[in-house]
């Protein structure tokens, strides 16, 4: 047993060794490069939604039509997911490639 501590990473790094028999992949440069690129747009489309809702649901308070700001909400939720799900398609196919 080696003298030198590990860190929480490198104990983890080796637990998914000891389970799966091989080290899990390394990134390259490009790689990690690509995968910030893409969740920087995601979180921007993700801050725009969120923004047009705001400003809908301001809207639909102002006008009186609450059942309307549940709509938006809802929307809102659904849009975000979708964003996130499509996020990490993307970011699975960064990882795979190269």
């Amino acid at each position: 047993m080696s003298d030198k501590l590990k860190s929480a990473w490198e104990l983890a790094l080796e637990k998914l060794q000891a389970q799966e028999g091989e080290p899990p992949a390394t990134l390259s440069k490009e790689q990690k490069a690509e995968i910030a690129d893409i969740r920087r747009r995601y979180r921007a489309r993700i801050a725009e939604a969120e923004i047009g809702a705001e400003s809908s649901i301001k809207k639909a308070v102002e006008s009186g039509d609450f059942e309307g700001v549940e709509k938006i909400q809802q929307n809102l939720v659904s849009e975000k997911a979708r964003l996130n799900r499509e996020m990490a398609e993307e970011v699975e196919k960064a990882r795979a490639s190269h």
